[in-house]
């Protein structure tokens, strides 16, 4: 039986995820996707402990029970050792996502999904595949070569869902949990 355990994080750092802050690239759009969403929640987060849930492992809250931008994780950044390096790493991937969002030339330029081989996917990634016509086999062939874990909120799904990304490869990444 699969324990699940509810942690709760500070006030402030579930505010802070919050706000959106120093990007003046990010569009109106994608201002109000992931803004707010830990706020909401009250700094919650569902932790399990056979890491099926490896955001939320890897983050443990920081960007909110919505996650931010990120979606996916290299199963070695999940290691009790060094998780803490590895979330500042996250943080700063996500920070990335949402300044400076990656396009279909990064999509040419890649042979995975991790466009910017940084270990992490983010939305804008899967994003800029289907933005570069990829297919939906194209695009699951590039999310299963990173290796990598994923785990989707559902203000993610509709954020991809909203942006073209058909429900066939919403269900493929959901399907790449690793449990």
């Amino acid at each position: 039986m699969k324990t699940v355990r509810l942690v709760i994080l500070p006030l402030w750092s579930v505010l802070a995820a919050g706000l959106t802050v120093g990007c003046e690239s990010l569009q109106a759009d994608q201002a109000g996707i992931f803004s707010g969403v830990g706020a909401k929640l009250a700094g919650a987060a569902i932790v399990t402990d056979d890491g099926s849930h490896p955001v939320s492992t890897l983050l443990g809250g920081a960007l909110g029970f919505g996650g931010g931008y990120l979606v996916g994780v290299s199963p070695e950044k999940l290691d009790e050792q060094t998780r803490t390096a590895h979330r500042e790493e996250a943080l700063r991937a996500n920070d990335r996502a949402e300044c400076n969002p990656a396009d279909v030339e990064d999509v040419a330029a890649a042979r995975t999904a991790d466009l910017n081989a940084d270990g992490f996917i983010t939305v804008d990634e899967i994003v800029a595949m289907e933005q570069a016509g990829l297919s939906d086999q194209d695009e699951v062939s590039r999310l299963r070569a990173t290796g990598q874990l994923f785990e989707l909120s559902a203000q993610q799904e509709r954020y991809l869902e909203d942006r073209g990304i058909s429900l066939t490869v919403v269900q493929k990444i959901r399907q790449m949990t690793g449990s």
